[in-house]
């Protein structure tokens, strides 16, 4: 602020513009009330004939509002006098023509017209106008003016060029600079020192480098992070690959291992299979066999008691023989005492005698073998029911064998099926990890691939000379 009000005094006093008297001004003001609008209405209508400065303006309603500002501007100037109000607007006017382009050749220009016009009114009022000494005043002034203002515009204009050139070539010198140091990869590059006009280029520009530095920074780091992590993830894959390997040689021995298992464990379930029919078949032949000794017992039960009825019945045969034997002993004591008269009833007697001792015999030894048979009889009941028994254990025991073996076939059968179910299960988990095998190849060449990429960029951002610190100082180069 203090800047601005030393420029504003230092031009007031160059100008001289204190000794400007207040009735000079009040009688300009008092022209350019009457005479302004007419001096503005030719002023744009010029501009408006000129597609240069005609672009300006959207339509004519833009053009009028531009016009009542600047007659607003010239009427308040005369009115106050230069205070700091008509400076402030001044230097608005100047800062909206170099935002829009207009270059002081125009603005001039126009001022050249407008001042044409409020010199022949002021001069040549009225009347006046038809005055030959104040028309050629008029047009004296109205020369010096042009030629004033054409000199101002051509010391302006070079002046401006000159300047221009300069700070072109500072700015494409410290650009320049900078722009080479950035293609050699020096990112420490910066510009400063730049017209005030560019400092948002300047700001925009090392914004940028510091940017571009701190990312490259972070890129930097980042490299050394992914070349490691690929160096790792490439060990770890050649390590699961070599895993995966064994691990699929392993499961292909242990599936023809189970195959072998299963193999042999179906034989089994087979040769139970048959046992199990071969028992069913002892079985059946040990029953019909315990029946066969069932009715053999019952055979020789039945031939004892045969045996008991026939020695009952040679008892009794005995005990005849026995009465017989006693009857023709008294009958022969008879006869003989009948004399002649009983002698042959003495030899019938005799005979009967005979006959009824070697019935008696005869009884005697049929009843001793039907003893000695009756023995061997109940030995051989005995016999055949301790056989029956034996039978009966052999079948309780096959039986119970059958069972066993029955037990032993389902649990075989069971076996091979969940045998079956594993060498599956192997055979699905020697697929997965042949696959697996296969993924861990990949991933095994993309780590690779990504650590000699990585490698590579490494290689190329090492030639890049980056800051130590954003701040700070002294610049490094990447390390390796």
């Amino acid at each position: 602020m203090t800047e601005i009000m030393d420029q504003t005094n230092e031009r007031i006093a160059y100008y001289e513009l204190s000794g400007l008297q207040k009735s000079a001004l009040k009688g300009v003001h008092s022209a350019l009330k009457r005479h302004i609008g007419r001096a503005l209405e030719r002023f744009y209508a010029k501009v408006g004939s000129v597609p240069a400065l005609a672009h300006f303006f959207r339509d004519g309603a833009h053009m009028d509002r531009a016009a009542n500002a600047q007659r607003d501007h010239w009427l308040l100037a005369f009115r106050d006098g230069p205070d700091a109000a008509y400076f402030a607007r001044a230097a608005h006017i100047g800062q909206v023509h170099a935002r829009i382009g207009l270059e002081p050749k125009w603005y001039l220009g126009g001022y050249s017209v407008i001042m044409e016009h409020m010199i022949r009114q002021m001069i040549c009022p009225g009347l006046y106008r038809w005055h030959p000494g104040r028309r050629r005043l008029a047009a004296q002034l109205v020369a010096l003016n042009k030629i004033a203002l054409l000199d101002m515009d051509l010391a302006l204009s070079g002046y401006f060029a000159n300047t221009e050139e300069k700070v072109r070539e500072l700015v494409q010198g410290q650009i320049g600079a900078a722009a080479r140091a950035l293609a050699q990869a020096d990112l420490t590059a910066r510009i400063s020192g730049l017209p005030p006009q560019y400092a948002a280029l300047e700001k925009d520009f090392n914004a940028a480098a510091i940017s571009l530095d701190e990312a490259l920074g972070a890129v930097s780091k980042g490299i050394g992070a992914m070349s490691s992590g690929a160096h790792e993830i490439r060990a770890a894959s050649d390590d699961l690959a070599m895993r995966t390997e064994q691990q699929a040689a392993r499961l292909e021995e242990t599936s023809a291992a189970l195959s072998d298992v299963t193999a042999h464990v179906d034989e089994t379930s087979r040769t139970t299979g048959g046992a199990r029919d071969s028992l069913t078949k002892v079985h059946g032949m040990a029953a019909e066999g315990s029946v066969i000794v069932d009715q053999a017992v019952s055979a020789m039960d039945r031939i004892e008691e045969n045996s008991a009825e026939a020695r009952t019945i040679i008892s009794v045969i005995d005990q005849i023989a026995f009465q017989t034997n006693l009857l023709a002993l008294n009958a022969g004591v008879e006869a003989a005492r009948a004399g002649e008269s009983g002698k042959g009833f003495a030899v019938v007697a005799s005979e009967v005698r005979a006959l009824a001792m070697r019935s008696a015999e005869a009884a005697a030894e049929i009843k001793a073998l039907l003893t000695n048979g009756s023995q061997d009889i109940t030995t051989g009941v005995d016999l055949v029911r301790k056989t029956g028994q034996s039978f009966s254990e052999v079948l309780e025991a096959i039986s119970n064998l059958r069972e066993s073996v029955e037990e032993i076939a389902t649990s075989s059968q069971q076996q091979s099926a969940n045998l079956q179910q594993v060498q599956q299960s192997v055979r699905e988990m020697d697929q997965m990890t042949q696959q697996n095998a296969a993924m861990a190849e990949q991933c095994t060449a993309a780590a690779r691939s990504l650590s000699e990429q990585g490698t590579q960029i490494m290689k190329q951002a090492q030639g890049f000379t980056l800051s130590e610190n954003i701040s700070g100082t002294a610049p490094r180069r990447l390390a390796a």
